[in-house]
Formats: C-alpha cells, sequence, structure tokens
C-alpha cells in the first residue's frame, strides 16, 4: 500500500516536472498568434525577433518599426517590446500579477511596449509609462488578456513651442472562448495637448467593441465604436474644429462563403470652420461579397497600405488586383444598399435612399469596363434643400457659373424642384442604361456605345 502511494506521489512530482516543458510548447504557440492577430500590419513590422525557452519560463523580445505610411522621414521609429512567459500548470513565476494567487493555468504571458520612440521630433519629460499587457491562458485552451497604460502628465517639447500632454490612460479586454469566439473592449477615456500659443487638441470617450469569432483570416460579428468628442483650436490660424458624438457600428456573416452584414453611422455634431454639420445618420448594408476573392485582395494589398510602394506603383497594383479577382468578385451578384442617409448643415438638410447591384453570374470572356457597366443594375433618391445645393454647386470649379447653372439643370429636367423648394432627383440605371428623373440620358447612351467599340480592360 505505501508503496503504491509513494509510486502515485512519485508519478506527480514527475508529471509536475515535466509539465512545464509540454505547457511552455502551449504558451509558445499563443505568443506568436497573438504577436500576429494583434500586432496590425499597416501599422508596424516586425524587424526582428528572438525567443528564449526555459524550462518553467521563457522570454522573448520584438523590435516593431513603424510602417513607411505612418513614417514621414526615415528611419522610423522603433518599438522594444519585452515579454516574460511564465508556463503553467502552476505558473509560480507569475503569482504577483495573479494577484498573491497560484491558480492551475497554461500559462502566463507578460509583455512591455515602452512607446516613447513615437515623440521623436521633441523631449518629453517625464517619460511616457509603459504600455502592459498581462494575459491568462487556460488549460482549456482559452485565454483573457488585459492591456493598460496608467493616467499620466508629461511636457513635450517641440521646435520653439512647448506643450502639456494629459492622459487618463489606456485599456484593453481580449477574451477568447473556445476555438474561435473572441470579445474584445479598447477604451481611451480621454487624450489633451495645450500649446502655449492658444493651441489645442482634445479626444475624448474613444471606445471600441467586437463580439464574435475568427473564421480563418476573418473576424464576423458585431462591431460598435463611439467617438465623444474632439475639439481642435489654432488661434493664430483662426482655426476651430468641433466633432460630437460619433457612433459606428457594423456586423459581418459569413453563410456559403458569401459575407453579408451592415454598416451604421450617427453624428451629433461636427464644426469647422467653412460648415456645421449636426444629427446626421446613414445605413449602408451590403450582401453576397466573395469571402475568399476579399481576403485575397487584403493580402494584397499589404504592401500597398504599409505604403512600401510608391504611388505609381500602388496605382499598379490596384489596377492589378482589379484585373486579377474582379471576375470572381462579381460571380455571386454583390447589392449595396443604402437607407435613410441624412445629412443636416447650417445650409439645410440632404437625404438618399437607393441600392446598386451586379447580375450574378460568370463573366464570358474578358471583362471590359463596359461590360461590367451592362451588368449594374440600381436606383437611387436624392433629396437636397435649395440652400444646400447651392453652395455645393459654389464649391465646383467655376462658382461664377453655380448660381445660372441650376436654372438650366432644372429646365433639362437633370435637377427637379419640389413644393417644399427642395431639389430632387430620381436615378434608375439597369445594363448600360441611365434614366434621370425618369428620361433616359443621351450622353451616357453615347458614352456606352464607344465603350462598347473600344477596349478598355480591367481584366486580363
Amino acid at each position: 500500500m505505501r508503496a503504491t502511494i509513494a509510486l502515485g506521489i512519485a508519478v506527480l512530482f514527475a508529471l509536475l516536472g515535466v509539465s512545464p516543458v509540454y505547457f511552455g510548447g502551449v504558451m509558445a504557440d499563443a505568443y506568436y498568434e497573438g504577436l500576429e492577430q494583434w500586432i496590425p500590419d499597416w501599422a508596424f513590422q516586425v524587424r526582428s525577433e528572438r525567443y528564449h525557452r526555459g524550462w518553467f519560463s521563457s522570454t522573448a523580445h520584438v523590435e516593431l518599426s513603424l510602417t513607411p505610411s505612418l513614417c514621414d522621414t526615415p528611419p522610423c521609429p522603433v518599438l522594444q517590446m519585452q515579454t516574460q512567459l511564465t508556463h503553467g500548470p502552476i505558473p509560480f513565476g507569475a503569482t504577483e500579477a495573479l494577484g498573491g494567487q497560484n491558480r492551475l493555468l497554461g500559462g502566463v504571458i507578460q509583455s512591455t511596449i515602452d512607446p516613447a520612440p513615437l515623440f521623436r521630433a521633441g523631449r518629453i519629460e517625464p517619460g511616457l509609462p509603459p504600455l502592459k499587457a498581462f494575459t491568462k491562458v487556460y488549460l482549456t485552451g482559452s485565454s483573457s488578456t488585459r492591456l493598460e497604460m496608467p493616467a499620466s502628465g508629461q511636457t513635450l517639447q517641440a521646435d520653439s513651442e512647448q506643450f502639456s500632454l494629459a492622459s487618463e490612460g489606456l485599456l484593453g479586454v481580449i477574451d477568447h472562448r473556445g476555438a474561435s469566439d473572441l470579445t474584445t473592449h479598447f477604451e481611451m477615456p480621454r487624450l489633451e495637448a495645450t500649446g502655449q500659443q492658444g493651441r489645442q487638441a482634445l479626444l475624448k470617450g474613444i471606445s471600441v467593441d467586437f463580439s464574435g469569432s475568427r473564421e480563418g483570416e476573418l473576424l464576423l460579428g458585431d462591431w460598435s465604436g463611439q467617438l465623444d468628442r474632439i475639439r481642435f483650436l489654432a488661434p493664430e490660424e483662426d482655426a476651430r474644429y468641433a466633432l460630437d458624438a460619433l457612433r459606428l457600428g457594423a456586423s459581418t456573416r459569413l453563410r456559403d462563403g458569401l459575407i453579408s452584414g451592415d454598416l451604421n453611422l450617427t453624428l451629433d455634431r461636427l464644426a469647422t470652420p467653412q460648415q456645421t454639420v449636426g444629427a446626421s445618420r446613414g445605413n449602408i448594408r451590403f450582401d453576397r461579397l466573395d469571402a475568399a476573392t476579399l481576403v485575397r485582395i487584403r493580402n494584397a494589398l499589404r504592401p500597398v497600405i504599409r505604403g512600401e510602394a510608391p504611388s505609381p506603383e500602388a496605382r499598379l497594383a490596384i489596377a492589378g488586383l482589379l484585373m486579377q479577382y474582379g471576375p470572381a468578385l462579381l460571380h455571386p451578384g454583390p447589392e449595396i444598399t443604402f437607407n435613410d442617409l441624412r445629412l443636416v448643415t447650417d445650409r439645410g438638410v440632404a437625404a438618399a435612399d437607393g441600392k446598386l447591384q451586379v447580375l450574378p453570374g460568370a463573366v464570358d470572356g474578358r471583362l471590359t469596363l463596359g461590360k461590367l457597366l451592362r451588368r449594374l443594375e440600381g436606383e437611387a433618391d436624392i433629396v437636397v434643400d435649395e440652400p444646400l445645393a447651392r453652395q455645393w454647386m459654389d464649391m465646383s470649379d467655376r462658382p461664377d457659373l453655380a448660381s445660372a447653372q441650376m436654372p438650366g439643370l432644372i429646365e433639362d429636367n437633370i435637377l427637379q424642384r419640389t413644393p417644399d423648394d427642395q431639389i430632387a432627383v430620381n436615378l434608375e440605371y439597369k445594363q448600360g442604361r441611365l434614366w434621370i428623373n425618369g428620361i433616359e440620358n443621351e450622353q451616357w447612351a453615347a458614352l456606352m456605345v464607344l465603350l462598347d467599340m473600344g477596349s478598355l480592360e480591367i481584366d486580363s
């Protein structure tokens, strides 16, 4: 009996001694997966990385460089990320981070990033607090991550002006449940900069939430974001900008390889020196977007988004994507519907509803611009208060002709004046034919004839 107990204890201690090696592999996989998923490649490039694996703990060091698209002049700032990984099933080295308790876990990951190199244009005192990430990896394979940057205040000396910086910190929570379920929350309560010359910039109430799942390379589910307030004041330029209560929402779903979803936006106020916008909103619905093709386009666009290619090359890259992936994207017959788009300004209100769709089916031969336009169908109703319509026309290249243009457009039935002194337009498009307020547009018909005669190709 005693021998059996002793053997059991020996086996238990052996398992406890060897298990950190197993969990070390689990932690390494979790670390590299998180690095790939949560370091945005449009903002950062991994310059170098080192990973040292130990028995009970491992360490990692990564250098992250800003992408050329976010860096004005080389060399781009480089951030250092230091990581300590404590292996389970009892991560003794993370007792303090776990609140003084030892728990059965797959392990604990603690990372620290110093943001100071981002402020290379001036001197900042005292130094910025580090951004810290603390991840618990559970035995079930789930994980929970908490990102934190504490509140702080600094003085930034840039060129000949001194700024006071005040931040209420940063908080992020990322919860993985099972193989793919995901919930995230990020918030930045307040960030303010005040200069000696009266210049001021304020960001307040920024938050982003997501609840859904990761399907391969896609995040599908419900997104929401809000921005309570933006203020920017530059007295020497007599410039004042303000934004209040911007709310964004999105929902995406995947069925039979096709993505559908909704986008929603509301805004209380946007004020610029030229115009004030208030109480505006909009809803856009999209259907039948081929998921695999969208992923290919996104992956192919990554070098362009990162700013690695000059502008001419970027344009060629985008044209190449249309040539390569256009037919596959059009085949399911994607559709976009916009409902209750409403823009309220100090000059009046503009409202629009409409729909645009592509006729489904395979492309016959080479896809030219003419063929694409003949596969489109759609309609739209647009109503604009006349003072706002006149202001938009005044913003054209020839504002001196704007006041004379509107009567002529109304006479030609391009625009219609309603009994409420609004300017209305009804558009209908079907297989290469355009009707404006019920009358087919002859100029568009002539353009389609020219396109059919030419060879302007977007696919080969």
